[in-house]
């Protein structure tokens, strides 16, 4: 398994976005990686318009996931309405 970091940016009408993270988190494990800190930066302003939103709330995912997983990761978050935009960056071991 690699380190990666996964950076969500949700739409702020998420009825509960700790839920949504959980279930992020709840996702990783069953891809069999393990996160091992999850930094939630909150609501924020963007730079410019997403999908009409001006707003976007930013959590930040430091996990290990098997390479081949995060092709699946990245399929499941494209398919979410609630994410507007996700990046996930391998980081150095």
């Amino acid at each position: 398994m690699r380190p990666y970091d996964l950076m969500l940016l949700l739409r702020t009408d998420v009825e509960d976005h700790k839920a949504f993270l959980d279930d992020v988190q709840a996702l990783v494990g069953t891809l069999g990686g393990e996160v091992a800190k999850v930094d939630v930066w909150g609501k924020r302003r963007l730079a410019y318009p997403v999908e009409k939103e001006q707003e976007g709330f930013y959590a930040i995912f430091n996990m290990k996931l098997d390479p081949a997983q995060v092709v699946e990761l990245d399929r499941v978050l494209k398919l979410r309405p609630q994410v507007l935009r996700h990046m996930v960056i391998r980081l150095d071991e």
